[in-house]
């Protein structure tokens, strides 16, 4: 029988800086994030124009790979935006020095691209002999 997926948190949160002339764009940010996590400069990156709550803009991040079995594939793996400077004041922060960026990509899913799983529930199944080939 195979045990029920279990909704846990395992949602990328957000970070911030001081806002200056060499701030990096929530844009840039997430480009580096997604090239960096699937170790390759071989995909496209495109961002749709979208709405969340506490982030202005927010966007849809898509990727599509130059090559392997995905290759050309547009896959939504995230959601993104700046942090609404409501959010930065209510955190005690003034708005006008700091900013904040905000992105959702479920690890999980991450991980099933990068490694080529079909399965969400294999993570969630307990078996240590596949959760020990992620370092």
């Amino acid at each position: 029988m195979t045990p029920p997926i279990r909704r846990c948190s395992t949602r990328s949160k957000a970070c911030g800086s001081p806002k200056t002339s060499a701030s990096p764009t929530s844009r840039a940010s997430t480009c580096n994030f997604v090239k960096a996590f699937f170790e390759t400069d071989d995909l496209q990156v495109r961002f749709r124009p979208s709405y969340f709550p506490f982030t202005e803009p927010s966007a849809e991040i898509d990727i599509a790979f130059g090559s392997g079995p995905l290759k050309g594939r547009w896959l939504e793996v995230s959601g993104a935006g700046q942090v609404h400077p409501n959010v930065v004041r209510n955190m005690g922060l003034d708005p006008e020095q700091f900013i904040g960026f905000a992105f959702g990509s479920g690890i999980e899913r991450l991980t099933m691209l990068r490694y080529g799983i079909n399965d969400l529930r294999l993570f969630y199944e307990g078996d240590l002999r596949f959760l020990k080939q992620f370092n």
